[in-house]
């Protein structure tokens, strides 16, 4: 079954999984919405950011994302995308109650695919219940993703988030934010660990390595991406990265590089 950018409801409840092809423009962001029932997400062609309330996280390649029942949720793609949702009240049952990484190996993804093609071919069927079981035994996942960018609420936060995305090399420190926000140190501080539950300057880490992360993803080269997004250093920039994922980027990305076609 193939839907439009803008379909956000999701299927009817069934107990069979049921798979949906989404085809997304570049610098497409859909608005914030939920569903009745638990979503494979999994975007076959192009980067995906999933942003739910509490954080935000790049879905690199080979790897898919698990949104559970009524979790608001908005994806947001600069590359295009195309994304598969896959669907199933029996499986949403056994998933975890928090959205997570999911990831996909080859035998996952071609399931998936087969699913899309097939309702795509006969719109209205489902490819059958025991598929499910099929699907549970190849997801398993991280309810906290490598990465993962909180989304604070409080104003003042929010201004330095969206600065530091739309500039990840900005080095302005906890105290240049005090006097332009008309603010003290102190107070950013306090709302720093309150709302994302880590200091500014490890905020601000994760801003770059999320920016990183979303252009390796798209093949860039890591010398480049290192320097561009704010680190002094391409031998700093793999520490970081390897301090956050457990891998080293060309690692990262080359055990999870989807295959062609």
């Amino acid at each position: 079954m193939t839907a439009s950018p803008s379909a956000h409801s999701g299927p009817a409840p069934t107990d069979g999984p049921v798979a949906i092809r989404t085809t997304y423009p570049p610098h497409f962001r859909s608005e914030w919405h939920a569903i009745d029932l638990g979503q494979l997400i999994y975007p076959s062609r192009g980067v995906m950011t999933l942003h739910i309330r509490s954080g935000a996280w790049v879905v690199p390649p080979l790897r898919g994302c698990w949104v559970p029942a009524h979790e608001e949720h908005r994806v947001e793609t600069r590359t295009g995308l195309e994304m598969h949702s896959v669907y199933c009240r029996r499986l949403a049952g056994l998933m975890p109650n928090a959205s997570g990484i999911v990831p996909i190996s080859p035998f996952l993804r071609e399931l998936i695919l087969t699913m899309t093609d097939f309702a795509d071919d006969h719109p209205g069927a489902t490819i059958g219940e025991k598929i499910d079981s099929l699907l549970l035994g190849e997801i398993s996942p991280q309810p906290q993703p490598p990465l993962a960018l909180p989304e604070p609420s409080d104003p003042a936060l929010v201004r330095i988030a969206d600065a530091l995305r739309a500039d990840p090399s900005d080095a302005r420190q906890l105290q240049d934010w005090a006097r332009e926000l008309g603010t003290t140190t102190r107070s950013l501080a306090r709302a720093f660990a309150r709302e994302s539950r880590m200091p500014f300057t490890e905020f601000r880490r994760q801003v770059r390595l999320h920016a990183a992360m979303e252009r390796l993803a798209r093949g860039e080269a890591v010398t480049n991406v290192a320097l561009d997004v704010g680190f002094s250093s391409t031998s700093n920039f793999i520490a970081m990265f390897r301090r956050a994922t457990g891998l080293t980027p060309k690692a990262y990305f080359g055990r999870s590089r989807r295959p062609k076609g």
